[in-house]
Formats: structure tokens, C-alpha cells, sequence
């Protein structure tokens, strides 16, 4: 007995150090075009230019607008949207973000050899949703069921730290990554241009009252 006790102490204690505080948690919606982000979320990345800072891309992938012999455009999708392939290299492309508490995409002409990996903290994969998890994921262009836009809440003690995007098939289209910061993140995003402009308008106001206050000190001075 003293050794069953001790046998299940251990298999406890590893279940213990293994098993994640808290468990990433997935949704989606039918696309064509594209749902957009759930409320609360805002557009992080749209590959439309430079990614914004605290962002980057790693791996083999590469960018395109419309439909070709080797990607597909996510239906209803008029913008640039990053592909990977295994025509580009390994067919692994690695977004690596701030630290999210939700994040989402929107995942075009889904197919059984597609996969996302949503990181943690450190790039530990915290889940792992397939395209063979959708039905169908025949890759349709322009079907709902096959552009869909997913979402993933991290669970209590985690945080969202990237995406890894992987294709064993033609290609993996991406677009439009969408997300909320997890709160107490120190790296604040780009203000927006109206937030600027309060910003410097609440400037120009303490400027002015500490001018007033200057002359009105000389006036008492002069007295």
C-alpha cells in the first residue's frame, strides 16, 4: 500500500509541472467575406505593410493579393494576406505577438493539411486546431464553412504570444489578425491619431495656464 501511495504521489506531481494553468479555449465563424473580430478585439495585422512593433515573422511564407496557381485569395478577401507553403520551404510561418488574452484570424479555403499552433509564454503551444477539425475542409474558395474566422480566449494564468501556422498541402492563407492586449501588458500599442491630438492639446493647455500663472506672479512682483 505504502507503495501504490507512493507511485500515485509522483504520477500527481508530474500531472502537476505538466499540465498548463489554464487552457486556451477556441470559437468560429463562417466567413465569406470575413466575420471581423468580436467585440472588444481590434485589427493587429493586416500584411498590408510593416507589422506595428512588438510583432514579427519568422519562418517560410510570403504575401499575396488575389488568386493564383498556389494560393487563394480568403473568400470575399480584396486585401494582401500572408500565405505558407511548403513550396516556400518548410511550410511553417511563426507570427510572434504581445502578450494577448484573445486573438483571432480569418482562415481561408480550410483544408485537412492545415494546422495553427497558438503559443504561450516562452512559445510553448498551448493548442493546437487542425483544419480536419472544421466539416468539410475540401479547401472550397468560396464557401462559409471553409472561411471561417477563429478565435482563441487564453484561459485563467496564460497568455497569447503567437500563432504558428503550418501546410502540408498547396498553401495556408491568413488575414486580418485581430486581438485584445492582456491587461498589465507593459508595451502599450500605437496611440491612435485622435488620441495624439488630445495628447498634444492637453499640452498646449498646461503651457497656457503656466504662462498665466507666470504673469500674474510678475504682476504681484511689480505691485
Amino acid at each position: 500500500m505504502r507503495t501504490f501511495n507512493r507511485v500515485l504521489l509522483q504520477v500527481g506531481t508530474l500531472l502537476a509541472t505538466t499540465v498548463p494553468a489554464g487552457a486556451v479555449t477556441y470559437t468560429s465563424t463562417p466567413g465569406a467575406p470575413d466575420p471581423g473580430p468580436s467585440a472588444g478585439q481590434s485589427i493587429i495585422v493586416d500584411f498590408n505593410g510593416a507589422l506595428p512593433g512588438g510583432y514579427g515573422l519568422s519562418g517560410d511564407y510570403d504575401f499575396a493579393t488575389g488568386t493564383s496557381t498556389v494560393t487563394a485569395a480568403p473568400a470575399g478577401d480584396g486585401t494582401r494576406y500572408l500565405f505558407t507553403s511548403p513550396l516556400k520551404g518548410t511550410g511553417i510561418a511563426t507570427l510572434t505577438t504581445l502578450d494577448l488574452s484573445s486573438v483571432s484570424f480569418y482562415w481561408g479555403s480550410i483544408d485537412n493539411y492545415n494546422a495553427v499552433d497558438v503559443l504561450g509564454a516562452g512559445g510553448v503551444s498551448l493548442l493546437t486546431l487542425a483544419g480536419a477539425d472544421f466539416s468539410p475542409a475540401n479547401g472550397g474558395r468560396g464557401s462559409a464553412a471553409t472561411n471561417q474566422r477563429v478565435f482563441f480566449t487564453a484561459g485563467a494564468g496564460e497568455v497569447i504570444t503567437g500563432l504558428r501556422f503550418h501546410a502540408t498541402g498547396i498553401a495556408y492563407e491568413i488575414d486580418d489578425i485581430a486581438g485584445i492586449l492582456a491587461s498589465g501588458d507593459n508595451q502599450s500599442a500605437v496611440p491612435e491619431p485622435a488620441t495624439w491630438a488630445l495628447t498634444i492639446m492637453g499640452f498646449g493647455m498646461v503651457g497656457v495656464g503656466a504662462r498665466r500663472r507666470r504673469g500674474a506672479a510678475r504682476q504681484q512682483l511689480a505691485a
